[in-house]
């Protein structure tokens, strides 16, 4: 229902974080964050596809249009690249019937996403990585179940890597392994999974049920708290690879050192 939408974003969240089609009530058009919306000027900071790096995008004046019918009124917001006008940032929204959407956006939210998820490339593989940007993808057009299947895939995967790691342990026990639930495996799995895994262990069940039971817009609604999670254990598994990866190349500097005839001695 109307009154349960969400509560109407600031112009600039508006523009570079809410995903397309969700729906905000207002009461009148002139009310100050449609007002503020519709006549948005100054920059927005966010990653240009086409530059390649964090530009700083000025907004085109009379950038609102005249159409004075606010009960089916569309309007956009352009920007340009402080770097090269000519690369540009559209934003379309619809105003019906006391109801504001975005209804179109060039760079999409994934685009502006990818440049910080591409550090967790390195941890999660090329697949994987995939599932994680497809994830983020669907929630730009409104797909919140399908952006939770992708996610409680990679939550498996690293269950999975710890998995084969924990195989090769003495004394492993893979029958009780193989009956246990995802909460008892973690338990059993905890020596080789980050600690925020761990302790957290109940994300889940939440995506799960976010699978099997949750509304589009419900998954939608709780998608940035999930993302978040696992981006929290990814960082952990960022940080013990980048830790690996320097014991590894110090162990080989110091070993051709040795080679060379190099002491450690004064």
């Amino acid at each position: 229902m109307t009154s349960e939408l969400p509560k109407f974003p600031a112009a600039k969240e508006f523009c570079l974080a809410v995903p397309l089609y969700e729906k905000f009530k207002y009461d009148d058009e002139k009310q100050n964050r449609f007002f503020s919306l519709e006549q948005l000027e100054g920059t927005l900071d966010f990653h240009c596809p086409e530059c390649g790096q964090h530009s700083v995008f000025t907004a085109r004046k009379n950038n609102f249009s005249s159409n004075s019918h606010y009960t089916n009124y569309v309007f956009s917001l352009l920007f340009r690249c402080s770097r090269d006008s000519t690369h540009q940032a559209l934003f379309i929204f619809r105003a019906h019937k006391g109801i504001l959407q975005k209804i179109g956006q060039i760079p999409s939210l994934a685009d502006l996403a990818l440049p910080d998820l591409r550090k967790y490339r390195k941890v999660l593989g090329a697949d994987r990585f995939k599932e994680l940007t497809r994830a983020i993808g669907l929630t730009t057009h409104g797909v919140g179940v399908g952006a939770f299947v992708y996610l409680r895939r990679i939550f498996e995967s690293l269950i999975d890597d710890a998995h084969r790691v924990a195989s090769a342990d003495a004394g492993w026990d893979e029958d009780s392994y193989s009956r246990a639930r995802m909460d008892e495996k973690i338990g059993l799995l905890k020596a080789h999974l980050p600690d925020f895994l761990v302790q957290n262990r109940s994300l889940y069940g939440i995506l799960s049920v976010g699978v099997h039971t949750l509304s589009e817009a419900e998954c939608l609604n709780a998608f940035p708290a999930v993302r978040l999670a696992i981006e929290l254990i990814l960082d952990d598994l960022l940080e013990q690879h980048e830790r690996q990866a320097k014991l590894k190349s110090a162990a080989e500097s110091l070993a051709a050192l040795k080679a060379s005839g190099g002491r450690g001695e004064t």
